[in-house]
């Protein structure tokens, strides 16, 4: 995971801080880095889903996801850029709900560098899933970094 502790900037909001010592009280638990992330869709109605934190993007607070490009969140933000987390961590009993704009990071982004993946510090199972070419030398899944 990136960013967080000691390593956090002296700028970051004061929920980084809180959320980071959540996060290390309940690294423990498998699912402490589960949330809910609820966009807005084409119809306007709400949309939730679980996601799984990834880290933070390096030097601000922006909360980092990857998700299937395929999957209708994608457009959903893309329409509406709004959302919120609910971020509840079973042993400590804390919640966060943090709200924002939501930035899209694809193949369209203007900086490659948010681009790059992580790899060393992902789990073996999603190695998989960048390493996997279909036939024709493409990835079978696409990455998309969502921060909101």
């Amino acid at each position: 995971m990136a960013g967080g502790g000691a390593a956090a900037s002296a700028l970051s909001s004061p929920w980084r801080t809180l959320l980071q010592r959540a996060l290390d009280a309940n690294a423990h638990l498998r699912h402490s880095t589960f949330f809910q992330l609820a966009t807005v869709g084409a119809c306007g109605r709400p949309a939730n889903r679980t996601v799984v934190f990834r880290g933070f993007q390096e030097h601000c607070d922006k909360i980092q996801i990857n998700t299937d490009a395929r999957s209708n969140k994608i457009g959903e933000i893309k329409s509406c850029p709004f959302g919120e987390i609910c971020w509840y961590f079973t042993d400590s009993w804390e919640q966060f709900r943090i709200s924002g704009s939501i930035d899209v990071i694809d193949a369209s982004s203007a900086d490659p560098a948010k681009l790059q993946v992580d790899y060393l510090n992902l789990k073996s199972n999603q190695r998989l899933m960048f390493t996997r070419q279909n036939d024709d030398g493409s990835n079978d899944w696409m990455a998309v970094k969502v921060s909101p």
